[in-house]
């Protein structure tokens, strides 16, 4: 799970450096996330197309890459692991499952922004 507490886009890509000896039947579907208004567990999705060909995937391969857009395109990722606070949990909790019962999920973007605590991201101590 990614979270921001600026604004920070998070576009989930096809693994399109990776050359696997046998080819996948199917595509892979990418994605972009607002992840300062949209904390939630990342999730593969696939178009299987050729259903008579096995899915195989092997340990150590990718699945697929992750990318991160910021207002400031020169801005270098600094990623930090961050405690799951009561108010991340009671956040991720609200926007939980909401994917089962709305289509095009980018209408609560707004209903998410103004639900969304000042901040949420809290680096963890070590």
């Amino acid at each position: 799970m990614f979270v921001a507490d600026e604004l920070v886009y998070m576009m989930q890509l096809p693994a399109f450096n990776y050359y696997p000896t046998t080819r996948l039947p199917g595509l892979m579907i990418g994605g972009r996330l607002p992840i300062h208004i949209w904390p939630r567990p990342i999730m593969w999705a696939f178009e299987w197309h050729d259903t008579s060909q096995e899915l195989v995937l092997k340990r150590g391969e990718p699945w697929f890459y992750v990318r991160f857009e910021f207002q400031e395109p020169t801005r270098p990722v600094r990623m930090v692991e961050a405690d799951m606070t009561p108010q991340l949990r009671e956040y991720i909790q609200g926007l939980s499952d909401v994917t089962n019962y709305v289509s095009r999920t980018f209408s609560l973007f707004g209903i998410a922004r103004s639900r969304r605590p000042k901040t949420l991201l809290v680096e963890k101590r070590r």
